[in-house]
C-alpha cells in the first residue's frame, strides 16, 4: 500500500465541491488522482459515475489498473469512465450522433485521413491552386490551430462560422503573413473541408471535441451518460484549451464535483492551444477549494533550489517551493563555452565521467529547445560511438528537409545517386514516383545526367505542369556545378533557388526548418571536400533508433536526446540542458510579451526538474544556429540563477584565441 503525505492525504479525503490541486514537479501527482478515485469508491461511489481524464490513453488505463489494486477490484476498469478527452467524446457522440445530423456509425479522421480529405477538398474547390499555394499538411496545421487556440464556447453555441473563419483570418495574418494574399481561396478549401466530412458522415479529432460540446449545450438536460456522471477527476489541466475547459464546465454543472491536478509552471504547451489561463482563472471562476503539493520524490535539494529560483522570477503564478527530503549531492554546474562545437566535447567529457561513477547512459539525457542545438553534439557522439537515441523525432540530419538539400550535393558527387534523385524530382509539383523512375531510367540509358534543354528523351517524360518547375531545378544545378564552389555555398544557392519556396508552402515550422538549413550550410563550412562532408554525414545515420516507444528500446543502454517539450513527464539521474543562448532558449520569437517569455521560463523549469541527481547547463558565446557564427550573450536564465546556488565552470574549448578575446563578455 503506497503511503501518502499529509498533503496528498489531505487530497484524497477531499469531500464535495470543485478542487484544484496545485501539483508540483514529483511530487505524485499520480499516486494522489488514483487514491482519491479509490477513496471515492471505498465512500460509496459507483465507478460508473466516476469520470478520468488524462492526456494519453495509456496514462488512463495505468492510472485504473493502480485503482484496481489498491480496492482490490480487477474488473473496475470496465466501469469506470477513464480516458483522454477525444476517446471519451468519441464514446459520448458514438450514442448521441443523430442528435447533431450524423449516423452513430460516423467514420473518425486519424491524420492521414484528414489530410488526403484536405488534398480532396483542395481539388474540388480550387482544381489546381499552383505550386505557392500551402501543400494539404500544412492546410491541416492551419485548421487545427485555429480551433485550438481561438474556437470557444460562443463560437460553438451560435454555430458562428463567420467567427471561425474571422480566427482562421487573424491566424493566417498572425503566423503565415506570405499567405495573406490567399486568404479567400483558403478559406474556401476549408468550407469545402467541413462540407466533405458531413457528406461523408466522417469527423476529425478537433470535431470530436466540438460536437461534445455542442450537444452539452444543446442537449445537457437529456443526455443520461451526463445525469450519470458525479465526479470528474482531470489530470495535467494545464494543458487543456478553450472546448476542453468548457466540456468540463457543462459535465460538472450540476455536482460541482470537479477536481483538476496540474502544474502552472509547466504549462508550455500554448502553441498547439492549450490555454495557460484555465488553471489560472480556476479558484476564482469555480469558488474552489485549492490543495498544494510541494514536496518533491525525484530530484535532491539543490537542483530544486535552483528551479524555485527561476520559476518564482515569473509574475503570472500559483507560488509554490517545492522542497526535498533527499541527500543533498552537488550543486547544478553551469560550464562557460565558445561554441557548439566546444559544448558538445565537454558535454561527452562529462557523460564519461558519470559512467565512471555507474550512472547508465540509458539514465542520462540531453535536452534543448530545437533539434538544431544538438546537431554538433549528434556527431561527436557518433564518433566517439556512445550510442544515443532522439526521443520521438529523427536525428538532426536524418530529417526530410536536410536530406532534400543534401540530396543535391549528392547529386553534384555522384551523379547517378537514384536515391537522391529520386527525392530531389520529387520536390517538383507534378511528378511522382512513376514520373520520377522514367526520368532516372533516362539517365540510365544514356550512361550519363545530361541536363540540358536539348536533351529531347528527358524532355519528353517531363509533364507539362512541371516544366517550369524543372527549368529552376536545372538552373539550380547549373549554379552549383561551377568550378571552385564550396559545400556551403551548394547549400546555400539550393536553399535560394529552389528549396526555400518549398519550405514555405509545406510546413508549419518553416521558420525554424529554414534556421536548420543555414545551420547545415554553416556547418559544412568547415568542409572543402564535398567528399570528406558526405562521408561524415553518412556515418550519422546507423545509431538511429527509430521507434523510442517500443520496449526493447526502453531497455537499451542509449543515451536520450530530446527536446524539453518531448521531455515533459520523464526524468532521470542525470540531465544536461544545452543551448543555454539569448536567442536560442529563450527563443528569439518569445522575448515579447512577457507571456511568452514567461511561458519560455517555465520550459526551462521543466528541463531542470527531470534531473535526479546531476544537472549541467551548457552556455555557449557563439549563436551558430542562426546562420551566422555570431557573438552572442549568454541566456538570461543563466544570469538569473544565484551565485551560491551552482557552480559556475568556464571551459575552453573551440578556438581558444577567440574564445580569450571574448572572456571579458562572461561576468562570473
Amino acid at each position: 500500500m503506497e503511503v501518502l503525505n499529509a498533503a496528498q492525504q489531505k487530497i484524497v479525503s477531499h469531500q464535495q465541491g470543485p478542487a484544484l490541486v496545485i501539483a508540483g514537479a514529483g511530487s505524485g501527482k499520480t499516486r494522489v488522482i488514483t487514491h482519491r478515485v479509490a477513496e471515492l469508491v471505498r465512500s460509496g461511489a459507483d465507478p460508473s459515475s466516476i469520470m478520468l481524464l488524462t492526456f494519453t490513453n495509456k496514462a488512463a488505463k495505468e492510472m485504473a489498473d493502480r485503482v484496481a489494486k489498491a480496492i482490490d477490484q480487477k474488473n473496475i476498469e470496465n466501469s469506470l469512465i477513464h480516458g483522454t478527452f477525444h476517446s471519451l467524446g468519441n464514446r459520448f457522440l458514438r450514442r448521441h450522433a443523430p442528435l447533431l445530423h450524423y449516423e452513430h456509425n460516423f467514420s473518425i479522421l486519424d491524420s492521414s485521413d484528414s489530410r488526403d480529405l484536405i488534398k480532396a477538398a483542395l481539388a474540388e474547390a480550387l482544381g489546381k491552386p499552383g505550386k505557392n499555394f500551402p501543400k494539404a499538411a500544412l492546410l491541416q496545421n492551419i485548421f487545427s490551430l485555429a480551433f485550438n487556440q481561438n474556437c470557444d464556447e460562443i463560437t460553438i453555441h451560435q454555430n458562428s462560422y463567420s467567427q471561425r473563419l474571422f480566427e482562421l483570418e487573424r491566424l493566417i495574418e498572425s503566423q503565415y503573413p506570405h499567405f495573406h494574399h490567399l486568404i479567400d481561396e483558403i478559406v474556401k478549401v476549408h468550407h469545402t473541408y467541413r462540407q466533405k466530412k458531413r457528406r461523408n458522415n466522417a469527423m476529425d479529432f478537433d470535431d470530436l471535441l466540438e460536437n461534445w460540446l455542442d450537444l452539452l449545450l444543446k442537449k445537457r438536460e437529456s443526455l443520461p451518460w451526463v445525469q450519470q456522471i458525479k465526479f470528474i477527476l482531470v489530470d495535467e489541466y494545464q494543458d487543456t484549451n478553450k472546448v476542453q475547459a468548457s466540456i468540463l464546465e457543462h459535465l460538472a454543472q450540476t455536482h460541482q464535483n470537479l477536481m483538476v491536478v496540474g502544474d502552472d509552471a509547466q504549462s508550455i504547451y500554448s502553441w498547439r492551444g492549450a490555454n495557460f489561463k484555465n488553471i489560472l482563472d480556476f479558484p476564482m471562476k469555480y469558488k474552489a477549494m485549492t490543495y498544494r503539493l510541494e514536496q518533491n520524490y525525484r530530484s535532491t535539494p539543490d537542483i530544486l533550489a535552483l528551479a524555485n529560483s527561476s520559476i518564482n522570477l515569473n509574475k503570472e503564478q500559483f507560488r509554490k517551493e517545492l522542497y526535498s527530503i533527499l541527500p543533498k549531492l552537488e550543486k547544478p554546474a553551469i560550464h562557460y563555452l565558445y561554441d557548439p562545437e566546444a559544448e558538445a566535447e565537454v558535454v561527452v567529457e562529462q557523460i564519461l565521467k558519470l559512467l565512471d561513477q555507474d550512472i547508465k547512459l540509458n539514465q542520462m539525457s540531453v535536452l534543448y529547445r530545437n533539434h538544431v542545438q544538438a546537431a554538433a553534439l549528434q556527431l561527436v557522439l557518433t564518433q566517439r560511438g556512445i550510442p544515443f537515441i532522439v526521443r520521438s523525432g529523427v536525428q538532426f540530419f536524418e530529417q526530410a528537409h536536410m536530406k532534400d538539400i543534401l540530396s543535391f550535393l549528392k547529386i553534384v558527387f555522384n551523379p547517378l545517386d537514384e536515391i537522391a534523385w529520386m527525392r530531389v524530382l520529387k520536390l517538383i509539383p507534378g511528378i511522382g514516383n512513376r514520373t520520377a523512375q522514367k526520368i532516372f531510367n533516362v539517365f540510365l540509358e544514356q550512361r550519363a545526367v545530361r541536363l540540358t534543354l536539348d536533351n529531347t528523351e528527358l524532355q519528353k517524360c517531363i509533364p507539362k505542369n512541371a516544366q517550369t518547375e524543372w527549368g529552376h531545378i536545372l538552373h539550380c544545378f547549373k549554379s552549383i556545378l561551377i568550378e571552385g564552389i564550396t559545400p556551403a555555398e551548394m547549400i546555400s544557392t539550393v536553399y535560394d533557388m529552389v528549396y526555400k519556396d518549398f519550405l514555405l508552402v509545406s510546413y508549419e515550422n518553416f521558420r525554424q526548418r529554414g534556421i536548420d538549413i543555414s545551420f547545415l550550410a554553416e556547418f559544412a563550412a568547415k568542409y572543402k571536400s564535398l567528399e570528406r562532408l558526405l562521408n561524415e554525414l553518412s556515418l550519422v545515420g546507423p545509431t538511429v533508433i527509430k521507434d523510442y516507444e517500443a520496449e526493447e528500446v526502453q531497455e537499451d543502454d542509449c543515451l536520450t536526446l530530446s527536446t524539453i517539450h518531448q521531455a515533459k513527464g520523464l526524468e532521470w539521474d542525470a540531465v544536461f540542458v544545452i543551448g543555454l543562448t539569448e536567442g536560442q532558449f529563450p527563443h528569439q520569437r518569445c522575448l515579447e510579451p512577457e507571456e511568452k517569455l514567461e511561458e519560455e521560463r517555465r520550459l526551462f523549469y521543466v528541463a531542470m526538474t527531470r534531473a535526479r541527481r546531476h544537472l549541467t547547463l551548457t552556455a555557449p558565446i557563439i549563436n551558430s544556429s542562426f546562420g551566422s557564427s555570431d557573438l552572442s550573450s549568454r541566456s538570461r536564465f543563466i544570469e538569473e540563477c544565484p551565485q551560491d546556488l551552482v557552480l559556475r565552470i568556464m571551459s575552453s574549448g573551440g578556438d581558444y584565441e577567440q574564445y580569450s578575446s571574448y572572456k571579458s563578455r562572461l561576468i562570473l
